[in-house]
């Protein structure tokens, strides 16, 4: 079962159109996403099989609630990217989040052409939407995880 599972993982893909070897991590919004992920049960793993393949900087293994990020690039990024697609499995059902309007007006060039190169037309709105997701600041990003994984309470009433 679980080699099934890592068939169906989210791979963050290797950039075509710019470096990130030597992209830095910021380790205090590493420990802060990884607290945030560990409180909602979700594991952020570094040590996997597939971190040694040289162009794979993390993955989301769906229908679990794992996250690796492998230790190269910017880890806190991938984080935030694998995260989210944890997000869209576990909180969301897979729905969008974003409008493709906002997704469409946010990803950057390189993205873009990533996507465009990479990514199947049937998985696009789920990458694109990681990738804009994951360009927000620490404390935006942990906003929007928190809005997205908080149920609608039947008993709050709205002024």
């Amino acid at each position: 079962m679980i080699p099934a599972l890592l068939a169906f993982a989210f791979v963050l893909p290797i950039p075509l159109f710019g470096r990130r070897g030597g992209e830095r991590t910021d380790e205090a919004a590493l420990k802060q996403l990884r607290m945030a992920f560990e409180a909602m049960n979700v594991a952020v793993l570094s040590g996997h099989p597939r971190c040694r393949e040289p162009n794979l900087y993390g993955l989301y293994v769906r229908g679990s609630r794992q996250v690796v990020v492998c230790p190269r690039g910017d880890q806190s990024s991938t984080l935030r990217h694998e995260g989210w697609h944890a997000v869209q499995s576990l909180c969301l059902g897979h729905r969008p989040w974003l409008s493709r309007e906002i997704v469409e007006q946010r990803l950057s060039r390189n993205d873009r052409a990533e996507l465009q190169a990479l990514v199947a037309p049937d998985r696009w709105w789920r990458e694109a939407e990681a990738r804009v997701i994951a360009s927000l600041r620490v404390n935006a990003y942990l906003q929007e995880v928190e809005r997205a994984c908080t149920p609608m309470r039947s008993d709050v009433q709205t002024p």
